[in-house]
């Protein structure tokens, strides 16, 4: 199992030594809008995926479908730099972007009998350096941007690489492709039944899922009610949908830790009680930590109330800018001091 304890943003973004000290099994990022919440959830994974620099470019990262030249100067100014505690061993991870002159060699792109050759230069570079050595593997990945190719080494990852999960709420992470692998992998482990239970919890009428094809010929999920009726995903409510792809991503990230951002997005309050109970059991059954967002009170206050028979497995870590220094800190509840918050009712929020 993947477990991390602890986590550094040393630079990224608008991070600079924001640190959790802390992670437990559960933890619920709180802070109010603009803190850097969802920022510290993109550092935690691109820390998780260390061993695939092409993660830098990707579209949830920037926030953009464009690719730039620099993505390493776009997240932090210069270098990129996070530390973490993975399974009781602390790692760093480094990258640096160095530009390389325009007379580098040409990259050609395409090239197959019948297209036209394409030829960009190689016009930069990306370095990884993990704990605190340059990392050497083969050149593996070649970004094209408006400027040109940016290359880089594909360090060699360990024997078991790390599983990490993100779900996002506002933009996606993976294609709609993605999702259909993970259901089908359900599927295949005979797990249906969990999803379809899970779904009830919003929506009672739904008993099964099926996968169909459309007339434009692309694959979707559709929901099937009690009298028979199929209706796409995405017509049975946002909060169906966002229970669907959080049972999918607790699936996908099995022995290792899931990533989600405003968990709560969608769900009716009411219903936060029974899906935080899932939520712990799907914890427990597949090994999974969680690190999430919130913004919500009512998301809080069940999740305290699903973990009060252990509350040293569950953390609350609240984001707030600190008036001196205008740096991002973080204070963390977790055990006594998270009752006690809850006693005193003071602002966790």
């Amino acid at each position: 199992m993947t477990h991390l304890s602890s986590f550094t943003a040393v630079h990224y973004r608008g991070m600079d030594g924001l640190s959790l000290p802390r992670l437990s099994s559960a933890n619920l990022i709180t802070g109010v809008n603009g803190v850097g919440k969802t920022a510290l959830m993109e550092a935690m994974w691109l820390f998780m995926s260390r061993y695939s620099p092409m993660i830098l470019w990707n579209a949830n990262v920037h926030r953009s479908n464009h690719p730039v030249l620099d993505p390493v100067g776009a997240l932090s100014g210069s270098v990129l730099e996070l530390h973490g505690v993975e399974n009781g061993s602390p790692h760093q991870l480094r990258w640096t972007f160095e530009p390389v002159s325009h007379t580098a060699r040409p990259v050609t792109v395409g090239g197959a009998a019948g297209e036209r050759v394409t030829q960009l230069p190689v016009v930069g570079r990306i370095d990884t350096y993990l704990d605190g050595e340059l990392a050497k593997g083969s050149i593996g990945g070649m970004q094209p941007t408006h400027g040109g190719m940016v290359i880089h080494e594909n360090p060699a990852p360990p024997t078991a690489r790390p599983n990490c999960v993100i779900e996002g709420a506002r933009f996606h992470l993976e294609t709609p492709n993605e999702y259909l692998k993970r259901y089908s992998d359900l599927i295949r482990e005979r797990r249906k039944q969990e999803l379809t239970s899970a779904i009830n919890l919003i929506l009672p009428k739904v008993v099964d899922f099926e996968i169909l094809t459309g007339e434009d010929g692309e694959s979707y999920l559709s929901g099937v009610t009690r009298d028979g009726t199929q209706l796409p995903l995405h017509d049975l409510g946002g909060g169906v949908v966002r229970l669907f792809r959080l049972a999918l991503s607790f699936f996908a990230s099995r022995d290792g830790i899931l990533l989600a951002d405003e968990i709560e997005n969608g769900i009716h309050y009411s219903a936060l009680p029974a899906v935080w109970q899932r939520v712990r059991r799907w914890m427990r059954e597949w090994s999974v930590q969680l690190v999430a967002t919130t913004h919500s009170g009512e998301c809080i206050e069940t999740a305290m109330a699903a973990f009060a028979d252990d509350p040293d497995e569950l953390s609350i870590h609240k984001l707030f800018t600190n008036r001196k220094t205008g740096g991002v800190e973080a204070v963390t509840f977790t055990g006594e001091t998270l009752a006690g918050a809850r006693d005193l009712e003071l602002e966790v929020r």
